[in-house]
């Protein structure tokens, strides 16, 4: 199903195209499309990751700092309902996708119809990106909101977990989320979040992976 994913949002690219490449598996079959067919793009990405596979793929990379349009952009996600609301948790790159994603014309989120839902479960929690020196208050603010917060670790490095910038990486793990959009405006207000990986009202197209096909979910 993630072949037919990338396979469709291949179809949206054309030639001169500035494209944004989020993390992922799916995104890498989409970057061996992009070199089977010779597509001439450049590419803008906010994983290390990915932008390591685009030059091992000959595909031009723009850094990203020095960007200030996309003309499409595509990422993965862990949730997403059919509002085109989505949690992207597990990377720990929000903030720089969400940087890509204002900057983009269009941001299509790829995903299989395992992550499609009505509304958010969440099943994983919001991943918050904190500067340092408000990670007392920012974990205190959470916990006010009925999370429960860890902060990211890693087994293979002793301490916190940081960001590519230099951040925390707190997760605050929500038992039931009535309204979505008023915990990602308190999240947006709250100081010392950088970013988080609640993404409300960002996407302007999804395209689903279905065992009988492709379906494109676009914003109202």
């Amino acid at each position: 199903m993630k072949q037919k994913c990338a396979q469709a949002a291949f179809e949206m690219i054309k030639d001169g195209m500035v494209i944004g490449l989020g993390g992922g598996s799916t995104v890498a079959l989409l970057i061996n499309e992009i070199e089977k067919h010779h597509r001439k793009i450049q590419a803008v990405t906010p994983s290390r990751d990915t932008m390591e596979l685009c030059i091992r793929h000959q595909i031009p990379v723009l850094p990203l700092e020095m960007t200030s349009f996309i003309d499409l952009a595509f990422d993965g996600c862990d949730e997403l309902d059919m509002e085109l609301n989505a949690l992207k948790s597990c990377g720990g790159i929000h903030t720089r996708e969400k940087i890509v994603a204002s900057m983009a014309e269009e941001y299509v989120l790829l995903a299989d119809e395992s992550k499609l839902s009505g509304r958010l479960a969440f099943a994983y929690p919001v991943t918050a990106e904190v500067l340092r020196c408000a990670a007392a208050y920012v974990e205190k603010r959470l916990q006010e909101m009925g999370a429960q917060v860890i902060k990211r670790r890693s087994d293979k490095k002793s301490g916190l977990l940081i960001s590519d910038d230099g951040h925390y990486l707190m997760e605050a793990k929500f038992q039931q989320v009535h309204d979505t959009k008023k915990l990602a405006l308190e999240l947006d207000r709250m100081p010392g979040i950088i970013g988080h990986s609640l993404f409300y009202q960002i996407a302007s197209k999804a395209v689903i992976a279905k065992a009988d096909g492709i379906e494109i979910i676009e914003k109202p």
